[in-house]
């Protein structure tokens, strides 16, 4: 297999893929012993901890088995492996998206007094309308919704390209987050007002305000993301 990187949020199943790969082509066979955590890491270009994720998702299927001391061996065929949505791979995403909103309301709310001193009025205006959008959410993963155009426009009112690009970078695991928070319509509601009620704080000009209305809405997301 050749070594590559692999792009991706969700790196660990990207592992778990090339797993299969090598299972399928012959490269690897039950009763082998997998390679060390340095050998694989070198060779998916992952961290060990991605390697380690994907792993423990193996083995809790009872696809590998870990010896201490010797190491890790595949003991069932990985075409026996579960690919519905195992409680490890929930966690783990439900890890990933946290792990996100926590970088977000560090980036966002570290923005905002440049939003508040930035925005035009034609910009506040836009956001105005997202807000307004919130009751048209789509459902398909990977399709954009007014959620995510919102703080998308939020990222382009602190008129900085690098915390636009780190929106625009994160889409993907940024809409898997949208579908875990609006899968309830009452969720949307209430969304749409914490983003009514930040625009009014930047329509304001009230910084201070804003950072609040900001820190309140990614308390209740992970409040929703946790429901």
């Amino acid at each position: 297999m050749n070594k590559q990187a692999l792009k991706h949020t969700r790196l660990y199943e990207q592992v778990i893929n090339k797993l299969e790969e090598d299972f399928s082509e012959g490269l690897l066979k039950i009763g082998d012993r997998i390679p060390s955590e340095r050998e694989s890491a070198e060779k998916f270009n992952v961290s060990r901890g991605t390697l380690r994720d994907a792993f423990r998702v193996l083995e809790s299927q009872g696809i590998i088995e870990t010896i201490p001391g010797d190491g890790r061996y595949l003991r069932k065929s990985l075409d026996e492996m579960d690919n519905n949505e195992h409680p490890v791979i929930e966690d783990l995403k439900k890890a990933a998206m946290l792990d996100l909103i926590e970088m977000r309301e560090i980036i966002e709310t570290g923005m905002i007094k440049y939003v508040c001193e930035r925005a035009t009025d034609q910009d506040i205006l836009r956001l105005e309308l997202l807000a307004l959008q919130m009751n048209n959410i789509p459902t398909a993963l990977g399709e954009p919704s007014s959620d995510y155009y919102f703080h998308q426009a939020l990222a382009e009112c602190s008129k900085n390209s690098a915390i636009l690009n780190f929106m625009k970078l994160n889409m993907e695991i940024i809409n898997q987050t949208r579908v875990k928070n609006f899968s309830r319509s009452k969720n949307v509601e209430q969304a749409q007002k914490e983003h009514l009620e930040i625009v009014e704080a930047i329509k304001n000009r009230d910084a201070v305000a804003a950072k609040q209305k900001l820190l309140d809405h990614f308390i209740q997301i992970r409040k929703r993301i946790n429901d």
